[in-house]
């Protein structure tokens, strides 16, 4: 009888730590949001700028902005993650190597393999130190009223894009595009 409840007891705890263990390691996709919420931290802890674009429908204008709520300025990367659970086995992964004379980058591709998904593509580049270098994302999304895409490009600490494509059949076509380049801020 002792050994049948020490067998049992070995049983029940290699379960439960294969449980944990399957639930950590379910989703290996980059983390978008942990990635982003470091650069908050290093963005907020910076004096920087942004000489901000915005285009819509081909009229632009310039400011340049010298207070930045970056939590803000980012939630439309934030939208794009893909790593939870809920995500897991939905996307193709993909690897490419990238070689060149002065540089080498790696990037991780991420593509959709369901329409219902807002985030189509997901794509990071890595320097040969291992370090983000950009972020692409292609996102879609419809509803009653119109069809939503968006593409965004951030490359950490310089420059942000949003381009927002909407079609519908009752307004027409617009397209909004939001570009930063974020330098140092020149007061400090």
């Amino acid at each position: 009888m002792k050994k049948l409840l020490i067998a049992i007891i070995i049983i029940l705890t290699f379960n439960s730590c294969t449980d944990h263990t399957k639930s950590a390691m379910e989703n290996n996709y980059f983390d978008l949001s942990k990635f982003l919420n470091n650069e908050l931290v290093i963005l907020n802890e910076r004096p920087l700028s942004v000489l901000k674009t915005a285009i819509v429908n081909g009229q632009s204008e310039q400011h340049r902005y010298l207070s930045i709520n970056w939590k803000r300025e980012l939630e439309s990367f934030f939208s794009a993650d893909i790593h939870t659970n809920s995500f897991n086995k939905k996307y193709l992964v993909d690897t490419t190597f990238i070689s060149t004379d002065s540089s080498k980058t790696t990037v991780l591709r991420y593509i959709a393999n369901d329409e219902e998904l807002k985030t189509r593509v997901l794509e990071i580049h890595f320097n040969k130190d291992g370090n983000v270098e950009m972020i692409k994302a292609e996102l879609y999304s419809k509803n009653f009223i119109a069809n939503l895409s968006e593409s965004l490009i951030y490359k950490p600490g310089k420059f942000y894009s949003i381009t927002n494509h909407e079609e519908s059949d009752w307004f027409g076509t617009d397209e909004f595009i939001i570009e930063g380049q974020i330098s140092k801020n020149p007061i400090n």
